[in-house]
């Protein structure tokens, strides 16, 4: 059954600048996330800290439904069990001190990081995920934020009626608020840009390839990046950003 669930939490979307490599903003991202997760402040105050970088797994298969090549992009997700502990790290000069020197890399520059609402579309307990996909979706111009969203839990919801729906371990839909925008700002993020992002989960990378592959899925996830202006061969595409994902969990106390 479909809820919304009420987390602390927020998510970074940090895209490479163009002086730097894949491997070597991967390789500078990931370091940050064990320097960060190293902090005393963060093993107090933090939940769960994961970095997501790209793996090759499913490229054909987003290719094959209109979506664009991804640029370079590491997401970075933290939760916390409220806003006094993310006040508590925001406070401690050490982590300042890291996203300063994570500068040489653009790691804040380029990013957009906001707090979520986790929409979940499904969840299996107890199931080990060995494919992650992450969709990142920058807001059409066209649509309202609200509107964009709904757009995609009907879309999200269609596609998880059929019978593949049993591939899924997770599935959800990451829904933007404002609830720490000054907090990040105030540890060198610029505004949030308008957009949100699906994770979706499985046990194998064969399932994923099945959901992906069953033929009413495909269209409608092809139907759906068209009609919401996504194809990369579209006029004018509104950007997107989606692969196969590495999670690296730094902090883990659930």
């Amino acid at each position: 059954m479909s809820s919304l669930t009420k987390r602390t939490c927020f998510i970074g979307i940090h895209k490479a600048p163009p002086n730097i490599t894949r491997e070597e903003f991967e390789r500078k991202a990931g370091a940050l996330g064990d320097a960060i997760a190293a902090l005393p402040v963060a093993q107090k105050n933090l939940l769960k800290l994961d970095i997501i970088s790209q793996n090759a797994s499913m490229d054909e298969h987003m290719l094959g439904v209109g979506l664009p090549v991804p640029e370079t992009t590491v997401v970075m997700s933290a939760e916390y069990e409220s806003l006094d502990h993310l006040d508590a790290m925001l406070k401690d000069p050490a982590l300042h001190k890291l996203f300063t020197e994570s500068d040489d890399f653009g790691f804040r520059k380029h990013a957009t990081a906001f707090a979520a609402d986790v929409y979940t579309v499904l969840d299996v307990p107890d199931v080990t995920a060995g494919l992650h996909v992450i969709c990142v979706y920058y807001c059409p111009p066209q649509f309202p934020a609200e509107v964009f969203g709904q757009k995609m839990k009907e879309l999200m919801e269609n596609i998880a009626s059929h019978s593949i729906r049993d591939n899924f371990s997770h599935y959800s839909l990451w829904l933007q608020n404002d609830a720490v925008d000054k907090h990040l700002q105030a540890l060198g993020f610029p505004a949030p840009r308008p957009l949100l992002v699906v994770r979706a989960d499985s046990e194998h990378l064969d399932h994923m390839k099945e959901i992906f592959e069953h033929s009413e899925v495909a269209r409608l996830l092809k139907e759906g990046i068209r009609d919401l202006g996504f194809h990369r061969d579209s006029d004018d595409p509104t950007e997107a950003c989606c692969f196969s994902a590495d999670v690296a969990t730094k902090i883990n106390k659930y």
